[in-house]
């Protein structure tokens, strides 16, 4: 599972690195590169908010089962200082996998261990064969395609 994550296209854009996954846990890392910093030379905080997305989705999905996935719903971070070079890493645990939602906790800690950010991501679980967001159809291109 580890070699799949790490052959996302955007972990691999960005120089995420999947370390370890196992039930309801997953832990990833990230070598700070110029171009992840923000115009004052820290670590911008949208990666922080990828990083802490995929290690809480990832301790998630490590508890789904056959025929499902799950995508965001909802994020929240908490930025708790800053961070300009070396190594980053994340810790995700699954706090909750349900029918159809699933919610995880992870944080953001520099070499020394400082903690850098915490955060919840929500995921929507989507299961095979059933009409949920995957099969679903926009309204609007329905719409559009009417007046073709």
């Amino acid at each position: 599972m580890v070699s799949l994550l790490n052959n996302s296209p955007y972990y691999r854009h960005l120089g995420m690195e999947v370390v370890e996954v196992g039930e309801g846990l997953a832990r990833l890392r990230l070598n700070i590169k110029t171009e992840h910093k923000n115009l004052y030379g820290i670590l911008h905080g949208g990666v922080l908010a990828s990083l802490l997305d995929s290690t809480c989705s990832i301790a998630v999905g490590t508890l789904l089962s056959p025929g499902e996935a799950a995508v965001t719903l909802d994020q929240r971070i908490n930025f708790v200082s800053n961070v300009r070079e070396g190594v980053v890493y994340t810790e995700g645990k699954a706090l909750h996998k349900g029918r159809y939602t699933g919610v995880g906790y992870g944080e953001v800690r520099d070499e020394e261990g400082n903690l850098v950010a915490a955060g919840m991501t929500t995921v929507f679980v989507i299961r095979s064969g059933e009409t949920q967001v995957r099969n679903s159809r926009d309204p609007i291109d329905e719409r559009l395609k009417r007046k073709e």
